[in-house]
Parts: structure tokens; C-alpha cells; sequence
């Protein structure tokens, strides 16, 4: 007989750690808020937003020390490979209308196993939107998961069912060594709906949408405009280091996306008023776009650059680094034993996965698969040759330049695009001067 999916498994108990800590060392900063609101006295579903294919369940398993089964769609399933190593990581297929009706029936068995789960007190995860896109946008919530609620809270009687609004937010989808941002919310009793549930099911969870999608609200950078996303989230951007200034804020990425909810707050305001200021507003977006499209620029960069002697001081160190390096070979051990900082393996998805938002994930895979191996040939290598200690310490450096590779690759990557933009201060001035004179316009037509 078949185990169920959250039975112990040594192998998963075994690898979770290592899988946690290379997520971490994908991103620069992997940050963690709201843990508190993890219900400790019943069972619970984690809903976060889904922007990233299966990189939401890894911030999902980096947030709490329990195991966590997962729901993902059918069709990733297809692979028997890729379904093994699926299963292995506690994720089951749900079903969707174009997997194909006759596949419908199947999430009737899958909807078993998953109360079985919040039966068994295991810690369930399924994205409400149902599918995935790559802006900062609240997708229609589906009822499956409601359902799934509804008839667990049923069979656990008086001990209560909780879900979990989990916001998700991703400086950048693609790339790695961006910031990941994991928000928790207030856990939503689900109890507290069962006497409608009983009544009038269809109510009742349009009663638990409702609820759970204005929790991620909450928790989440959302902006609301459809027709003018890409332009509200240029802005939002490239004004918030002259919020964050106004509010006495440092820079860090926890307050850059706490701005940034509340600039596209503002702004969606705004547009949703018909507020006179709001169509001038859509069209410094519009410029502020076309500028840094012109000049090869981050949308980022002109509202985050640095001042000139920070430039200046990290090129110094950048230099002395390069520097010591070339003087003291022994040095480039650091990177041998890593060298996958160097690599720029986020551009092999680009070239064969059209789905945008499985390509970080493949690149996670990609990155993880390179690095194991790597580490362990090398230890090898070194412990053969140089001995059995050096070889341990190959395979710790390995694990050292792993979780320094964030800040390594975001000093240099900064450094570079820095002097980028210095230069295009020079030889671009008017335009540089635009961006400068945009920013200037939104931060004062948000404060009026």
C-alpha cells in the first residue's frame, strides 16, 4: 500500500536542509516576517501568492521548520522523472479544466488526500489563484481550496482549521540574487463560516475568497490598475528612494518593498478616482520607461544609484580584491571551490522554456544540480591530492562562498551598473537629467 504523502520520509527529513539553504543562497536576501502568525493550536493551509512557479513552495518551506505538502498543477506531472522527484518533494498534481475533463474526476481522490493532510495536523499549501503571472498582481481566486477547507473543518468538529494569507514578493523573477520577500499574515479561522458552509455552500466560499484575497491584499505588493501596471510599477521604483528619505527609512529590502506597497497604493488610488493628477502621473511612467529602455537601464537604478564616493570607495575595494588575487593565487581557491558565482546560468532557461515564470525555477535546478557536483568533485580532487583535511576544507569553503555570493555578486553587479549610469550622466545628460526631473514631479504630486 502506497505511503501517504505526509508520512516521515528520512531522505526528505535528510535533504531539507541542504534544499533551504541553497534556496537562501539563490537569492541575495531571503527575509522572513510575520512567523508569529503561524497558528499553533489547530491545523492550517499556507495560500501565498503565485508568481513564480515552484519557487513559492521553497519560500513556503523556508518559512516554517514543519514539513509542508503542496498542491501544483497536473501537467508538471506529465515527466515520470520530474513526477518522482515531485512526490519525493511532498507535492501532489490537482487538476485543471485544460489537463482535460476527463482528468477532472481524479481531484476527487486528490481533495481526500489533502484532508487527510490537515487531519494528520501536517501543514498544507495550495495557490488560490490557480495559476501563475509575473506582476506584482492579485490574480481571481478559485474555490478549490475553500472547498478542501470546508469539508476538513467539517470532519476536524470543534478543533479549528485555519488558512494562512502568505505574501510573496520577488525584486526580480529571473535573476538570481534578487530579494525574496516571504510576508505572513493573520491566520483566517475557517470555523467561524461553517454555519453557512452548511447552509449554503456557494456562499460560504465566496464568503472565504473574499476574506483570504483581502488578507494577501495585505500582504503583498498589489497594484490594482490593469491597463497601467507596467507604468504604476516603473514608478513605484524609481520613486522609493525619495520615500523612503521622506520617512526616515534605511535601505533595506524590507522597507524598499513596504514603499513600494505603499507608493502603488497611492498611485492605484489615484487612477481608480479618476484624480486629475493621475493621467499626467501615467505619462511621466510612460517616459520614465522609454528613458531607461533608451539607456539600457534598470528601471531601478536612476531612483537607487549611488553617490560618488560610495561609487568610488567600492571600486577601490573591488580593485584591491581583483588585486590580491592575482598576487596571492591561492586566493582563486575560493572561487574554485564556487565558481558558480561567475556563471550566468539564469540564461540557459531563456533560450528553451517560453513559460517566464518557470524559468527561475529551472534555473534553481540548474544552479543546485552544478553545485553539488561540483562540491563534491572538488573535495575529492583537493583530499586526493593534498589530503584528507583539505579536502573538508574545499568542501566548507564551497558552502562559505555559497552564502556570500548574494553580497558578492550584488557589489559587483552594482559597481558596474553604477559607473553605467556615471557615464551616462556624461555623454546622456539630458536624458539623465529627465529621469531625475520625473522622480522629482511623482514624489511631489504624492504628497499634495
Amino acid at each position: 500500500m502506497k505511503k501517504p504523502v505526509q508520512s516521515f520520509n528520512f531522505f526528505y527529513t535528510f535533504f531539507r536542509p541542504l534544499v533551504e539553504f541553497t534556496t537562501r543562497c539563490h537569492y541575495h536576501r531571503l527575509i522572513v516576517k510575520g512567523r508569529s502568525n503561524i497558528p499553533t493550536d489547530g491545523s492550517f493551509i499556507f495560500a501565498p501568492c503565485h508568481q513564480n512557479a515552484l519557487m513559492e513552495p521553497l519560500a513556503v518551506l523556508c518559512s516554517t521548520p514543519r514539513p509542508v505538502v503542496f498542491l501544483a498543477r497536473a501537467d508538471i506531472f506529465n515527466n515520470p522523472t520530474v513526477a518522482s522527484i515531485l512526490n519525493f518533494l511532498k507535492i501532489m498534481p490537482v487538476y485543471r479544466i485544460r489537463d482535460g475533463k476527463e482528468n477532472l474526476g481524479k481531484n476527487a481522490e486528490i481533495f481526500d488526500r489533502s484532508k487527510s493532510v490537515l487531519l494528520d495536523g501536517v501543514p498544507f499549501c495550495l495557490m488560490a489563484e490557480g495559476r501563475h503571472n509575473d506582476k506584482h498582481q492579485l490574480l481571481p481566486l478559485v474555490k478549490g481550496m475553500f472547498r478542501i477547507a470546508g469539508e476538513t473543518q467539517k470532519a476536524l468538529g470543534d478543533k479549528p482549521l485555519y488558512i494562512v494569507p502568505t505574501g510573496i514578493d520577488y525584486d526580480e523573477y529571473e535573476r538570481p540574487f534578487s530579494n525574496l520577500i516571504v510576508n505572513i499574515g493573520k491566520p483566517i479561522p475557517v470555523k467561524p463560516f461553517m454555519e453557512t458552509y452548511e447552509e449554503n455552500e456557494p456562499l460560504a466560499l465566496n464568503q472565504m475568497r473574499d476574506a483570504l484575497q483581502a488578507g494577501l491584499f495585505e500582504q503583498m505588493h498589489d497594484i490594482r490598475s490593469r491597463e497601467y501596471y507596467s507604468e504604476l510599477n516603473a514608478l513605484c521604483n524609481a520613486c522609493n528612494k525619495s520615500v523612503r528619505k521622506e520617512d526616515g527609512l534605511r535601505n533595506t529590502a524590507w522597507n524598499r518593498f513596504q514603499v513600494r506597497r505603499r507608493i502603488a497604493q497611492r498611485l492605484d488610488k489615484m487612477v481608480a478616482d479618476g484624480c486629475e493628477k493621475a493621467a499626467p502621473i501615467v505619462h511621466l511612467g510612460k517616459e520614465y520607461q522609454r528613458v531607461c529602455a533608451e539607456l539600457k537601464f534598470n528601471e531601478k537604478l536612476p531612483g537607487e544609484h549611488w553617490n560618488l564616493a560610495l561609487l568610488c570607495l567600492s571600486t577601490i575595494l573591488l580593485g584591491a580584491l581583483v588585486v590580491a588575487t592575482v598576487w596571492k593565487p591561492a586566493l582563486l581557491l575560493l572561487l574554485m571551490c564556487y565558481p558558480i558565482i561567475l556563471l550566468p546560468t539564469h540564461l540557459i532557461p531563456k533560450k528553451i522554456i517560453k513559460d517566464p515564470q518557470f524559468r527561475s525555477s529551472v534555473n534553481y535546478g540548474i544552479r543546485f544540480g552544478i553545485s553539488i557536483l561540483y562540491t563534491i568533485v572538488m573535495a575529492v580532487v583537493v583530499g586526493i591530492s593534498n589530503g584528507f583535511w583539505w579536502g573538508v576544507l574545499a568542501f566548507d569553503t564551497a558552502f562559505v562562498m555559497g552564502f556570500l555570493s548574494g553580497d558578492l555578486v550584488t557589489w559587483v553587479r552594482g559597481t558596474y551598473d553604477n559607473w553605467r549610469y556615471r557615464f551616462a550622466q556624461l555623454f546622456h545628460r539630458s536624458q539623465t537629467d529627465y529621469l531625475d526631473q520625473i522622480i522629482r514631479e511623482v514624489s511631489s504630486s504624492m504628497k499634495a
